[in-house]
C-alpha cells in the first residue's frame, strides 16, 4: 500500500468534502481516504498495482473539483511560498466582490425601507425605491459576485447531490426571477388588488452576507494552513521494522 496526500480546490461546505471522500473511494484499489476540508486536503491509501493518483485525480475532477499532489521532492518552504500566493489572489478577488456586494445592496436594502416597514421615510430619495434602479444594482451582485455559486450548485447537480451553493442559488434565484415580475408587469399585480413589491435586497443580502463569511473563512484557512502542511512534511517517508 501506498500513501499520497492532495491538494483539493472547488469545496465549500462539509457536504463537498463527503463528495470528494466517496468519488475516491469509489476508484478500485482505494483503501482508505480521509478529506480534511479544513486544509483542503485528501489523504489516500491506495494500492498501486490497481490504480495511481492520475485515475484518483481524475475521480476528483469527475465529481466537479480538482486535486493534485503535494510535491514532496520540493521543499516545504517553496511550497508554502507558492500556497500563499495562490491565497492571497483568491482573497483579493473574494475582498472585492465582498466591497461590491456590501455597498450595493446597502443601498438596495435602503431603498427598500418604505416597502418593508411600511412608513413613509421622508429622508430616503423616492428614486431609490424605484424597482428598475433595483435590478440594475442587483445584476452585479446576481452574475459577477455570486456567479461562483451558481457554477458549484450546477456541478452538484450534475452529480445529483446537493451542497450549501444549492441553497444560496435557490434562494437567491427564487427572490430575482419572482421580482422580475413586478417590475415588468406591476399593471398586473395592481389589477389583481396586490402590491408591485420587490426582494431584490434579499437576493442581494444573502449573497453579500455568504461572501463575508467565506472571506473570513479564508483568512482563517490561511492562518493555519501553512503550519498544516509544514507537519505533513515532516511526516516519515520510510519505516523499519525491527
Amino acid at each position: 500500500m501506498e500513501k499520497t496526500t492532495l491538494k483539493l480546490r472547488g469545496m465549500s461546505c462539509a457536504s463537498c468534502a463527503r463528495s470528494i471522500e466517496e468519488a475516491i473511494s469509489s476508484v478500485n484499489g482505494v483503501n482508505e481516504c480521509i478529506v480534511n476540508f479544513g486544509a483542503e486536503l485528501a489523504t489516500v491509501e491506495y494500492d498501486p498495482r490497481k490504480t495511481d493518483v492520475t485515475v484518483i485525480q481524475q475521480a476528483v475532477d469527475e465529481a466537479g473539483y480538482s486535486a493534485y499532489p503535494l510535491q514532496e521532492q520540493n521543499p516545504a518552504a517553496q511550497q508554502d511560498e507558492a500556497e500563499k500566493r495562490r491565497q492571497s489572489r483568491e482573497t483579493n478577488e473574494l475582498t472585492r466582490k465582498v466591497v461590491v456586494a456590501s455597498i450595493l445592496s446597502g443601498i438596495i436594502v435602503i431603498g427598500s425601507i418604505p416597502m418593508m416597514t411600511g412608513l413613509h421615510v421622508t429622508f430616503i430619495p423616492m428614486w431609490l425605491h424605484d424597482p428598475w434602479l433595483q435590478l440594475v444594482l442587483t445584476i452585479p451582485i446576481q452574475f459577477w459576485c455570486g456567479l461562483s455559486f451558481y457554477n458549484n450548485a450546477w456541478k452538484a447537480f450534475k452529480r445529483h447531490a446537493a451542497t450549501m451553493d444549492t441553497l444560496v442559488a435557490l434562494g437567491t434565484s427564487t427572490a430575482f426571477i419572482y421580482s422580475l415580475f413586478p417590475t415588468f408587469f406591476p399593471s398586473f399585480f395592481i389589477s389583481q388588488g396586490l402590491r408591485a413589491d420587490v426582494y431584490y435586497e434579499a437576493a442581494a443580502v444573502i449573497i453579500a452576507l455568504i461572501l463575508l463569511g467565506r472571506l473570513l473563512e479564508s483568512r482563517a484557512k490561511k492562518q493555519t494552513g501553512s503550519a498544516i502542511r509544514k507537519l505533513i512534511g515532516l511526516q516519515a517517508k520510510t519505516a523499519r521494522l525491527i
